[in-house]
């Protein structure tokens, strides 16, 4: 081990299976649903992750059980780009040295074509697009971004990188283009087109999150979601969509959650299965606490601490309950419907889930 770690930060995550890597807080947007606006619009000090300590921490994660690696931001195609990308393909590089099985990295896709040469050892590359036009998409994400992103893809496809596209379901793809479609179908047969290999949608909710603040007025409401969410679970059922689609479930009646909870009860910070590590020292397990104080530990000075404060994400967990997402307002009444966790995506293929944690194997029937 090259750091010194808690025995108690060891013990949570006994069962490391991923490590999502922030290395840069750096980004060249400021789309309008971001959820790192908070990381990316003030900085005490530290900004990015040294690239001596991201391969430390890279390794003693492997060593504590990780097999796959995600790289993010910010922006993580601007780690290093003063440095022509070394720190970036060292870092992917080394990743796969110490064995990671799966490496892939998020990007809004906008960075220089010519990079794309230099990160061969990448397992998956996933685009941020949200609309199958410039004119959905742009809107959010800024005016010029849908053209680089999609050029991007068209070359990663070209030079046979496995890619992928991430987009925020807002309400805007909800609603009907000129040919009558839902425009995310049309989205998903757009990313077909370009050779993309499957979609990943991460949904968009005022629940009482911190996120909550960054999503503007492009949320969507509860009972539109879950109509849209039975319609998309059917077109999938029905073999409709021509690449894999990947969708939260985000909620579901009381009255079934109850009859299967250990189903439904679905929680990253009780697994211990992943690690958040972000440029200022924090690591957490929920995504949902970005921009907060909140995590389970801190690393400095070559040491990984279990964070004794208040500050503990895990301190109103009932962490041997199966319980429906406790970081979204309690206070906050969603009728007959409880929030789920934001990474209940059931039936997804995916090398985490079905192979180490028996993804469907929990009793659902």
């Amino acid at each position: 081990m090259n750091f010194e770690i808690d025995p108690r930060f060891k013990d949570h995550l006994r069962n490391l299976k991923q490590v999502f890597l922030y290395v840069t807080d750096e980004c060249n947007l400021r789309c309008a649903q971001c959820l790192y606006k908070p990381d990316l619009t003030f900085h005490l000090k530290e900004k990015e992750i040294e690239l001596p300590k991201a391969l430390a921490l890279v390794s003693d994660f492997r060593e504590m059980g990780a097999l796959k690696l995600t790289i993010m931001g910010g922006e993580p195609t601007l780690y290093g780009n003063r440095l022509n990308h070394e720190p970036l393909t060292t870092l992917i590089a080394h990743a796969k040295t110490v064995g990671y099985e799966y490496v892939r990295m998020d990007t809004n896709g906008t960075f220089e074509p010519a990079l794309l040469a230099k990160l061969g050892e990448l397992d998956e590359i996933s685009f941020s697009l949200d609309g199958p036009t410039a004119e959905i998409n742009d809107k959010l994400r800024g005016t010029g971004t849908f053209k680089k992103c999609v050029s991007n893809i068209r070359k990663a496809v070209a030079l046979g990188y496995h890619v992928d596209i991430t987009c925020c379901l807002h309400h805007g793809l909800l609603q009907r283009g000129t040919d009558g479609r839902v425009l995310l179908d049309s989205l998903v047969d757009f990313a077909a087109s370009l050779g993309v290999r499957r979609v990943n949608f991460h949904d968009l909710f005022k629940t009482g999150a911190p996120r909550d603040t960054w999503t503007g007025d492009w949320d969507i409401p509860l009972q539109r979601w879950l109509d849209a969410y039975a319609q998309i679970q059917s077109n999938i059922s029905a073999g409709l969509y021509r690449i894999p689609v990947r969708i939260p479930q985000s909620f579901v009646a009381k009255r079934e959650f109850e009859r299967n909870p250990s189903y439904y009860g679905y929680c990253p910070a009780k697994l211990g299965e992943r690690a958040l590590v972000h440029p200022n020292g924090v690591i957490r397990i929920c995504s949902l606490l970005i921009g907060t104080p909140y995590g389970i530990g801190r690393f400095y000075d070559n040491k990984i601490v279990w964070d004794e404060s208040s500050t503990n994400e895990l301190r109103d967990h009932q962490i041997n309950i199966p319980t429906p997402c406790t970081n979204q307002d309690k206070n906050r009444s969603f009728g007959d419907f409880v929030p789920l966790c934001v990474s209940f995506k059931p039936k997804q293929d995916e090398l985490i889930w079905v192979q180490k944690l028996s993804w469907e194997g929990k009793g659902h029937n």
